[in-house]
């Protein structure tokens, strides 16, 4: 990748400043790649200094200017729900993973949705992401101040899309409602209906025909409960995703110190890099015997499912309509929903139904150890 961007950007490219503008002696490429790695895996600043002979401050600009000019560039990984969304092949193959992996009850899924609140310092009182000046906007429910990150992901944990400028205080509904991928989902609403494609999210999420989620209150052994249990089944992909993200990258194991659009590069550089981890997997590794990092990945999931094993029926309930809440996050009265986002909410139902259906049609039910294991936790 490096030896492409020398051969074909021009000199004076702001690509090449990273590889280039060095305040001492020169820093080659590959020194300030690994450099950026070790930082973005937990590495101590001051240890890294010394082991890469730059000072502390030299080591965070080529820090934040590797990220920037080399990992963040679209030709190494890009990641474009939109794009996603209007190729057709690409589509069908995610479908088809969550088709096989569920024995064929989720037909149609194209990814699985959900936000994911990543720690940071709290924000200075200066104009940010959202020209606003409150830092208590991202001091989140959780009890910590952070940026809410919206992501679809498929099978393979993919990241397929991604938004990370949401303040840690929103809910994952309104964070995903204000994003411009919605407002495109809400445009072309009708082609993906048509297509038979939709998105599965847990119920801190509106119910549309483009993301489908669980029913609410199920009681176990009815057609709902089964349904709820094959949803989630495919829905804790992208919960595998942010679980490997955060093991892998132990920059995030602690609150972000920068700035906040640093801090939403870097973010971004970790998605993009499990990308090409992921990618990479499974090129060379699909057909591979060996122990390799995704069974490892794999085995640490099942035993933290062995922990905690509802972990995915966590979050908000109350899916079936929009979250109306404020700028701050709190509830508020609004107008009523226009006719194409009702229609748009009895289409998402009427898919469910059919889903749900299905299931009882060919007398699927939760396995009586999930619901065992769920109900009686130590």
């Amino acid at each position: 990748f490096l030896q492409h961007l020398l051969e074909d950007d021009k000199p004076s490219s702001n690509i090449l400043l990273a590889h280039r503008c060095t305040s001492g002696g020169f820093v080659s490429g590959e020194v300030k790649v690994a450099l950026t790695l070790r930082l973005l895996a937990g590495g101590a600043p001051m240890d890294l200094s010394l082991l890469f002979e730059v000072g502390i401050s030299t080591a965070y600009n080529i820090f934040h200017q590797v990220i920037k000019d080399w990992i963040l560039d679209d030709r190494l990984v890009k990641i474009n729900g939109m794009d996603y969304c209007q190729d057709n092949d690409w589509m069908s193959r995610v479908a088809l993973g969550f088709a096989v992996a569920s024995k064929n009850v989720i037909n149609g899924c194209i990814g699985a949705i959900d936000g994911w609140i990543v720690k940071i310092r709290k924000p200075l009182r200066v104009r940010d992401l959202y020209n606003t000046c409150d830092p208590g906007s991202y001091f989140s429910r959780k009890g910590f101040f952070g940026i809410n990150v919206q992501a679809i992901v498929d099978r393979q944990k993919r990241v397929l899309y991604r938004n990370i400028i949401n303040r840690g205080a929103e809910h994952d509904s309104t964070a995903f409602r204000n994003s411009n991928f919605y407002s495109w989902l809400m445009d072309n609403s009708e082609k993906l209906l048509q297509k038979g494609f939709y998105f599965i999210g847990d119920s801190a999420y509106a119910i549309k025909s483009f993301i489908i989620t669980p029913f609410d209150n199920a009681v176990h052994g009815t057609p709902e409960d089964a349904y709820n249990f094959f949803h989630s089944s495919s829905r804790i992909m992208v919960e595998c995703c942010f679980g490997e993200i955060n093991m892998r990258w132990g920059i995030l194991w602690k609150p972000l110190q920068f700035r906040l659009k640093h801090n939403v590069r870097i973010i971004d550089a970790c998605m993009r890099l499990h990308n090409f981890i992921v990618d990479w997997r499974e090129e060379h590794l699909k057909k591979s015997t060996h122990i390799d990092d995704q069974s490892i990945f794999e085995e640490e999931h099942r035993r933290f499912m062995a922990v905690f094993p509802d972990i995915d029926d966590d979050g908000v309930h109350g899916g079936e309509e929009d979250a109306r809440l404020d700028a701050d996050g709190n509830p508020y009265v609004g107008g009523r929903p226009s006719r194409k986002i009702k229609q748009c909410s009895e289409n998402g139902k009427k898919i469910r139904q059919i889903i749900s259906d299905d299931i009882q049609r060919k007398k699927l039910v939760r396995p009586k150890v999930n619901w065992f294991r769920k109900n009686n936790r130590v």
